[in-house]
């Protein structure tokens, strides 16, 4: 896939849980392109497992695969239940559905592969920090490591979803349908949309989101942070100075937290550190590289 590409791919502004399973009635389905799908590039005996972030697909991890493979490794990126061309069915999952798809992937990985290296991103960073604890891994990378949102409403979704069952994130959100970059990403995810069709827009706009969707996302990163403690392989954490997802105050706090050796980097850059088109990917990738050699020895 070209740069350009995979840059409108990965930053449309579009947020993609967009399906008839989030009581909406938009007349399109997202994720139907290739590269939104599970990617496995054979190599050698190392092996690493690559884990995206909500609401994300294998594409955001590819580049990170990618260079992994070029390294020897045989790189296994997976889908998430309820991601990618199955999220009409995301509000029925769960962050053990998740992490459950984690483990029976690793522990595939592990029966004829040896070292073995898992990455994540995020959300997927924190499921990664919680199969680690269950999986004997040789080597963690995790971009972005979420653990969870700053404020008082984060801590209380278990008890907002039972008195607010839905919301409108893109009322919230207001997106500009004159933008180039979002006409762009959305026509990217959606191709054939008419986005000027004032009907479209009104359901884009209009579409409901189970806030026990977001308690699930909460509680994979209680998963994350809990495990931290308990981590047993050599870690390298990846994370932007500009990230107004994954606060950088709160994976700084944790470094502390981890047992094992950890190599921290940090990055003029925000929460799309594995997006090649970013001008820190160079930087990302030399020490993903280096930290991998090191596994591998």
């Amino acid at each position: 896939m070209d740069r350009a590409r995979r840059r409108q791919s990965l930053r449309t502004g579009l947020p993609r849980w967009a399906g008839q399973g989030l009581k909406t009635v938009l007349p399109f389905k997202p994720f139907l392109a290739p590269e939104h799908e599970p990617f496995h590039f054979e190599g050698g005996q190392p092996a690493a497992l690559l884990v995206h972030g909500f609401p994300g697909t294998p594409l955001e991890m590819r580049a990170t695969g990618e260079t992994l493979h070029e390294l020897g490794f045989t790189a296994k990126g997976i889908l998430l239940p309820g991601f990618g061309s199955e999220i009409e069915s995301l509000p029925k999952k769960t962050a053990q559905d998740w992490l459950e798809a984690v483990l029976s992937a690793l522990k595939e990985l592990r029966q004829n592969h040896s070292p073995l290296l898992l990455v994540g991103n995020s959300m997927g960073s924190a499921l990664s920090l919680a199969a680690a604890v269950q999986v004997k891994i040789d080597g963690l990378i995790v971009y972005a490591p979420f653990w969870k949102i700053p404020g008082p409403l984060w801590a209380s979704l278990p008890v907002v979803r039972r008195v607010l069952p839905q919301v409108k994130p893109m009322r919230i959100m207001k997106p500009d349908f004159n933008s180039s970059q979002f006409r762009q990403g959305l026509a990217d995810f959606l191709p054939g949309i008419d986005i000027d069709d004032p009907a479209i827009r009104e359901q884009i706009v209009d579409f409901n989101v189970p806030i026990g969707l977001f308690d699930e996302i909460r509680k994979a990163g209680q998963m994350g942070y809990q495990a931290i403690p308990h981590q047993a392989a050599p870690t390298l954490i990846l994370q932007g100075r500009a990230d107004n997802l994954v606060d950088l105050k709160f994976t700084r706090a944790n470094l502390r937290r981890y047992p094992v050796q950890v190599t921290y980097a940090e990055f003029d850059g925000g929460h799309d550190l594995y997006d090649p088109s970013r001008p820190a990917w160079g930087k990302v990738k030399e020490q993903v590289t280096l930290f991998a050699k090191q596994i591998q020895k």
